[in-house]
């Protein structure tokens, strides 16, 4: 038996050549592409910006208070946690492991308080309120990352601001 050349049918050689054309195809498009980029679409779309939202003088008043209530509310309770927390060391010993709960507690009750006071923050609130409470906040912030990095400086400078701002809270709240 002898093998030899075996003739390719005509569907075959059909096949071949229209992949062989849309190979050459394609090349030509990738090339036209490549040399003339497409611009993109201008869009028409105008933006519209919205109207600075307006509120009610009882929002604004309820606001206010509401405002007012949660900040009383956080700064007694994060007092009070710095109150526990230095007499535990002055009775203890400022690295002792009760001491370190302590502050602990201290952390702890600073980061949920100013979570609570922000879900009172609302945009209805006044500006002259709203400024020197999220400064107060503020300063609370920096004075327990003054504590956790050891600088004593930034801590107590941060405590002074934050004391600072408690009599102008008390003031504008009418609390004092």
């Amino acid at each position: 038996m002898t093998t030899g050349f075996r003739r390719p049918h005509r569907a075959e050689v059909g096949v071949a050549a229209t992949a062989l054309v849309l190979a050459a195809a394609a090349l030509v498009i990738t090339g036209l592409a490549l040399v003339r980029p497409i611009a993109p679409v201008q869009h028409a779309v105008n933006v519209v910006e919205p109207r600075p939202a307006t509120y009610s003088s009882t929002e604004i008043a309820a606001a206010k208070n509401a405002t007012c209530s949660a900040w009383d509310q956080a700064a007694r309770t994060i007092t009070s946690a710095g109150k526990q927390r230095a007499s535990i060391a002055a009775t203890t010993g400022r690295s002792s492991p009760e001491t370190d709960e302590a502050r602990t507690v201290e952390k702890r009750t600073t980061a949920t308080q100013m979570t609570f006071l922000r879900t009172q923050l609302s945009p209805a609130t006044p500006s002259d309120i709203r400024k020197p409470v999220s400064d107060w906040m503020a300063s609370q912030i920096d004075a327990m990352h003054g504590v956790n990095v050891r600088d004593w400086d930034a801590s107590n400078a941060a405590i002074t601001r934050g004391n600072d701002l408690v009599d102008v809270i008390d003031a504008k709240c009418g609390l004092s």
